[in-house]
């Protein structure tokens, strides 16, 4: 008598001494039946004012039912059970009917809450890997400015680096999501120069070859220090880091590539960091004036700079050549 106790069941079908019928059962089992025209609006009408925990179909109507109350196929709202699933063709909705139906719904309730326990486990999933990578991100950040500090007068070019670089990776057709990614990964492009000695890194005048070829390491060790992370983010640093300063004619290092063959995250960033290092003061140049060193990229293409990043560049203007640091 109470297998089905407190179970809110809608019967939904065409035949009255049918629907009656199971309806009969199920309240001699304890459920609170209801009964409705085996109409998928007609259906909906009343799991919309008054829900119950399952839709028992007569008929057949099961997978009518199911596309006017789910179409998109996503398991949402009460099951709909065929009444064959319970019960026989010619057998009474007894006992032995109803437990089978009390089965069924706590069958899909677990699957419910499993599903809905999932989500939380991949949300929770999600929120430590952010604030894993936030963490390695800062980190990472506090080296790549420990690194700028020692050779630039501004202790800035890494954030205008990422601001210019963002604009033309949007310039470039590169969506959102890689966009915010070059904004944040962009700024670490010198990391490795934590690792140079003072005395090359901030000598006056110009390198020997064999202190120019120490400076070109940096490339390398600011690779090392990213790779192998679990991260979109520090995945696309480790390709700016490594190849920012490889070239479209394949002159460039640490590994000569040529072309497209460089990743295009590295190329626009290469574009970003040369003309900031232009329009800046170091220790070893002075400034140049924005104009002068624009002409210098439009001259690097297809040679030191990709093309296209250079048409991007020199459709920014002036404008967005700005040093100053905004929103993209």
């Amino acid at each position: 008598m109470d297998a089905l106790l407190g179970l809110r069941v809608l019967v939904a079908g065409e035949d009255p001494k049918t629907l009656d019928a199971a309806r009969s059962g199920l309240a001699a089992e304890g459920a609170q039946a209801q009964v409705c025209e085996a109409d998928p609006l007609a259906v909906l009408a009343v799991v919309t004012s008054s829900p119950p925990d399952a839709v028992l179909a007569l008929d057949g109507s099961e997978e009518r039912l199911r596309a006017g109350l789910d179409p998109l196929g996503l398991e949402l709202g009460p099951p709909v059970i065929p009444v064959l699933d319970v019960v026989g063709p010619r057998d009474p909705f007894d006992a032995v009917a109803a437990r089978r139906l009390s089965a069924v719904v706590q069958l899909h309730a677990l699957r419910e809450r499993a599903g809905e326990l999932e989500g939380v486990i991949a949300a929770q999933a999600v929120s430590r890997r952010r604030e894993n990578e936030a963490a390695q991100l800062d980190g990472l950040r506090r080296l790549a400015l420990a690194a700028e500090y020692r050779d630039d007068n501004t202790h800035e070019h890494t954030q205008r680096v990422g601001h210019l670089a963002a604009l033309l990776a949007r310039g470039a057709g590169l969506g959102d999501r890689m966009v915010r990614l070059v904004r944040e990964a962009a700024p670490l492009h010198d990391l490795g120069k934590i690792a140079i000695p003072d005395s090359i890194l901030l000598k006056p005048g110009r390198l020997s070859d064999e202190e120019y070829e120490v400076v070109k390491t940096h490339a390398l060790l600011g690779a090392r220090v990213l790779a192998g992370a679990e991260s979109e983010l520090l995945e696309v640093a480790e390709r700016i880091v490594r190849h920012h300063h490889e070239r479209w004619d394949g002159a460039g290092y640490p590994d000569g590539l040529e072309g497209e063959d460089i990743p295009v995250v590295a190329r626009i960033t290469a574009v970003a960091d040369v003309f900031d290092v232009l329009v800046h003061e170091r220790p070893y140049k002075d400034s140049w004036s924005v104009e002068a060193a624009a002409e210098e990229i439009r001259e690097g293409a297809g040679t030191q700079f990709d093309p296209a990043v250079v048409e991007v560049f020199d459709a920014l203007g002036p404008a967005g050549w700005q040093p100053e640091v905004q929103p993209v």
